[in-house]
């Protein structure tokens, strides 16, 4: 089940949050983003095409089919696929990264999964993605 937008713009969207002091210092995870009309680049890194005309709501629908039948163990060959960041290129792996590297929302979202969980639909500037927590 995919969150609504409205669900995503107020956080409901993401699994519970950790306390402070349970936050870890670095996490690295990999994740498949697919940009929207709302991204501030909006122009896929895997193909070069722009996604001017793509909604929120086309992109939630793509991930709600995409996340049914996504694994830890085939998330990589989904975001080789599909994710329109150019992490692309590595299955969707970030790397590692700690607190204000990334996104607010990237890292709440991350940081409430436990190590080998896959979220569900989290919002930022870049556009809507799936995360799978790998440390």
């Amino acid at each position: 089940q995919v969150a609504s937008p409205q669900a995503i713009a107020r956080g409901s969207a993401l699994p519970t949050q950790r306390s402070p002091d349970a936050m870890p210092s670095k996490v690295r995870c990999s994740h498949l983003l697919i940009k929207t009309c709302n991204s501030r680049n909006p122009v896929s890194r895997r193909t070069g095409a722009s996604s001017a005309g793509v909604t929120e709501e086309a992109a939630l629908k793509e991930l709600e089919v995409i996340r049914q039948n996504l694994t830890p163990q085939n998330f990589a060959e989904f975001a080789e696929k599909r994710s329109d960041c150019g992490s692309f290129k590595s299955g969707g792996d970030l790397g590692e990264f700690g607190p204000g590297e990334m996104m607010q929302e990237f890292w709440d979202g991350t940081c409430a999964l436990k190590v080998g969980e896959i979220s569900g639909p989290v919002k930022t500037d870049s556009g809507i993605h799936l995360i799978l927590r790998t440390m």
